[in-house]
């Protein structure tokens, strides 16, 4: 099953799925994502992204997701990922106990200003999906981390 069957977008939302692997962890990082169109194309992120942790791919991964949106600036973008540490970290504010996962303070800032700049969290959505329901972004990050150098 890929993302297609598994996340329909709603009409004219534009989806986002990322995912980030480190090998071994810490170690090499590959990044990946998917970014959807509403017509169905799809925009592929694949390639290594230094060294690093699990923490810091699944991040940079996230960064490399939102960068590819901006220049289209989608009027709604849902994005998943498996990283819990990821997304809790962004839609819980201070308040409720969210705080920036150590060392992750400039990703997050970065994620943030992002964000902002596609429209704020009434344009971009981040929600934890379990890994199986997130194939394509694992696929592309795999590829990345395992290719040659």
């Amino acid at each position: 099953m890929n993302a297609r069957e598994l996340n329909p977008p709603p009409d004219g939302a534009w989806m986002g799925w990322f995912d980030g692997s480190a090998l071994p962890n810490p170690g090499r990082i590959g990044i990946g994502a998917l970014l959807r169109k509403p017509n169905g194309e799809d925009v592929e992120i694949s390639r290594r992204a230094g060294e690093g942790d699990s923490s810091e791919a699944e991040y940079l991964a996230l960064i490399a997701l939102l960068e590819a949106a901006l220049p289209f600036q989608p009027p709604q973008l849902l994005i998943r990922g498996d990283s819990q540490v990821v997304i809790n970290d962004i839609i819980l504010p201070p308040a409720r106990g969210g705080q920036s996962a150590k060392g992750m303070e400039a990703h997050r800032a970065r994620v943030m200003e992002l964000i902002a700049t596609l429209g704020g969290p009434e344009v971009v959505s981040l929600r934890w999906v379990p890994r199986h329901r997130n194939p394509d972004a694992d696929r592309l990050s795999q590829a990345a981390v395992r290719g040659p150098l």
